[in-house]
């Protein structure tokens, strides 16, 4: 993780707010996705949609978010009712029809056409329609961008809202980012907010985003961006407006008002606990912070994480660039003693490491401390392998401690080496006989990439190479981009782990990437929330056996800084450890919403099972099916607290399915519940 750059604005919340409009008062039929991509044949019916352009997909990494995306928001109404502003009052930042007057830019990138078509079904009765054609390497390669037409101030309190539907050239959701940013370098992001369409691309999603301005802006210093470069699809937007509020309103009353008016209703989770996945291994976390400079192996806060979570697995920086500050010299002290130290304890405690590098010496890796994608050289590659053995041959025979897996950190990205895959091949083809020289058994992590969506395409090329397939360990990759990922891409993970028999790692699980920037986020809820809807897309979607949380140290904490006080997100990850016990093995489950998340495990005795249901919300109902005839489960309810202390939690220790295996369960709004049964 690139901790200082805050390279990657990622995701913020997802409480989509839904809204089907019914055109002309009348049912409308739903269509298939194919219908709506140009070249296929539509259905001969004048309510058909035409051709639709949807774009969405990875979003460049930022420089810097200084402020929180928290909430995007769904209701069914009818159109009168979509009609009604969320909250009256605020300026609008956005000449008008801005959106539909902007030049879309980089068109000829993706060989995409853009034009402002009337449209039906909603407040609005002109849109705009991109239709992206193909792939590009990055989101902002088809963007619009607006500038604002009025002063925004620090702090104030925004509002952006606007409706998308359509299709990707598969059938599935289509996407598209919204941004506000600073006009030019360093583009510091207030916001990063991916949307997804309805499963039905003919009905009208509206989306709401309340976030905070990030810095103080004049006309045209800052941009609302709208990104398009997510793959052929097919997208329309409308209705788009961003209203300033200044300090009239707050974002977290923005988020009640959300869920009040937002309700989950009646849904559905039909558990297949005979249609098994992944084993799980558990949960684990990261401890890196002599690769930042510490000298003491553990602060208050892992020490509080040591004694009171169940570790599975864990990860550690190696800090090169203390341990070889000159070449062939190599210094057991400071950081890197901590680092050893480090090692030392968890061997003790029997758990596995993975140990990766960030940093270099300057001898070493050219470029200045901490810079991103700085590359290797060739002629060095025998010195850089010769450090790393050293160190894992004193972690061994000085600390007793064995490495099971080695890792550059986000190599794909430069964090701070990188690594082309023909680059990383060229490197382990030449490091793997000197650790089998040396009695090392410390393989590679194939990728350890900075997000999911490109894993693949990185991953791939390391995994077809015969000549350094006996160095290759797991499938490793960080999951800061799943919550504005589409599902294709991590299931691509997946299934890239079955074709090559190869285990699957997270190996950083967070949500946000530049949350550390923001002001003080860690007690929040939002935090908390939005940690638990990451994990369970991830191990739903990707395959993964291990989830190791970024960090369990002080960053990205999971308790306050004397280790006294857990955070909300404490509370919720050991939820989601006893749920997620090694053994078990993840279970297929299908949802009626599009918000709701769930994942199911069963095992690992027989006649246990487990379910996540994950709630950014309002409040609602979810009837389980599949569930074995009669069975007791106790249940756990997590929501937010008063913002001061820990969340709310209520246990409920005698529930029973009924003879057919349904249990209803009553779900609060933006809640975390688990169900465990009670032979666990």
């Amino acid at each position: 993780m690139a901790r200082q750059s805050g390279s990657r604005a990622r995701n913020c919340i997802n409480i989509e707010w839904i809204l089907t409009i019914v055109p002309h008062a009348r049912i409308s039929r739903i269509w298939p996705a194919a219908a709506f991509w140009p070249g296929r044949k539509r259905p001969d019916f004048k309510a058909a949609l035409p051709p639709t352009a949807l774009a969405g997909g990875k979003t460049p990494r930022a420089i810097a978010l200084l402020a929180a995306v928290l909430g995007v928001l769904c209701v069914s109404a009818s159109a009168a009712h979509a009609q009604a502003p969320i909250l009256s009052g605020g300026k609008a930042v956005l000449s008008a029809d801005a959106l539909l007057t902007t030049p879309v830019g980089g068109l000829e990138r993706t060989n995409a056409t853009a034009k402002v078509i009337p449209v039906s079904g909603g407040p609005f009765t002109r849109g705009l329609r991109v239709t992206v054609r193909t792939n590009a390497p990055e989101t902002n390669a088809t963007q619009l961008t607006m500038p604002i037409s009025v002063p925004v101030a620090q702090g104030d309190v925004l509002l952006a809202s606007f409706y998308v539907r359509g299709a990707s050239a598969t059938g599935a959701p289509a996407q598209v980012e919204l941004l506000f940013e600073r006009s030019v370098d360093p583009w510091t992001k207030s916001v990063t907010y991916d949307a997804t369409t309805p499963t039905a691309p003919r009905v009208w999603k509206r989306v709401l985003v309340p976030f905070t301005a990030a810095e103080s802006y004049r006309p045209g210093e800052a941009m609302v961006s709208l990104r398009f470069a997510f793959g052929p699809q097919a997208v329309e937007v409308a209705g788009l407006r961003v209203v300033d509020f200044g300090r009239s309103q707050s974002v977290e009353e923005l988020i009640g008002l959300a869920a009040a008016q937002n309700p989950l209703g009646r849904q559905t989770v039909a558990i297949h606990l005979s249609a098994t996945k992944q084993p799980m291994i558990g949960l684990g976390g990261n401890f890196t912070a002599p690769r930042y400079g510490a000298t003491e192996p553990f602060d208050a806060v892992a020490r509080y994480n040591l004694d009171h979570l169940r570790i599975v697995h864990a990860r550690i920086g190696i800090p090169l660039n203390t341990w070889a500050l000159e070449k062939d010299i190599y210094r057991d002290e400071g950081p890197a003693h901590a680092a050893f130290l480090q090692l030392q304890e968890f061997a003790r405690r029997k758990i596995p490491v993975v140990a990766s590098i960030w940093e270099g010496p300057a001898w070493l890796l050219p470029g200045k401390a901490e810079q991103e994608g700085r590359r290797l050289p060739q002629s060095r590659y025998g010195d850089c392998i010769e450090a790393i053995v050293r160190f894992l041959v004193t972690a061994r025979d000085k600390y007793g401690a064995a490495v099971e897996n080695f890792s550059f950190n986000e190599a794909d990205y430069g964090v701070n080496f990188k690594f082309t895959p023909e680059e990383i091949i060229a490197f382990i083809r030449q490091a793997g006989p000197r650790f089998q020289q040396a009695g090392l058994q410390t393989k590679f992590l194939v990728g350890d990439t900075g997000g999911g969506a490109g894993f693949a395409s990185y991953a791939r090329p390391l995994l077809e190479d015969k000549t350094i397939s006996e160095y290759l360990g797991p499938l490793a990759f960080h999951c800061w981009d799943v919550l504005g990922t589409p599902a294709p891409q991590y299931e691509a993970i997946a299934a890239l782990g079955r074709e090559f028999h190869k285990p699957i790692w997270c190996t950083e699980a967070g949500w946000d990437a530049g949350l550390w920037q923001k002001p003080d986020p860690w007690a929040s809820w939002e935090n908390a929330l939005n940690t638990a809807r990451a994990y369970v897309k991830t191990l739903r979607l990707s395959g993964a056996q291990i989830m190791d949380y970024w960090t369990y140290e002080d960053d990205y904490p999971l308790v306050n800084k004397d280790g006294q006080q857990p955070y909300p997100v404490w509370y919720v990850v050991r939820q989601m450890q006893e749920a997620l016990r090694s053994g078990s093995k993840i279970a297929s489950a299908s949802v009626t919403s599009d918000d709701l998340e769930a994942l199911a495990t069963t095992g690992p005795h027989a006649g246990q099972f487990s379910v996540l249901l994950v709630n950014p919300i309002g409040a609602g109902q979810v009837i389980l099916s599949g569930l074995p005839a009669n069975a007791e489960a106790r249940m756990e309810i997590i929501t937010a607290g008063d913002g001061k202390g820990p969340p709310k939690l209520n246990r409920l220790n005698s529930q029973r399915a009924n003879r057919t295996g349904h249990l209803v369960v009553d779900i609060p709004a933006r809640s975390v519940v688990s169900i465990l049964s009670s032979k666990s």
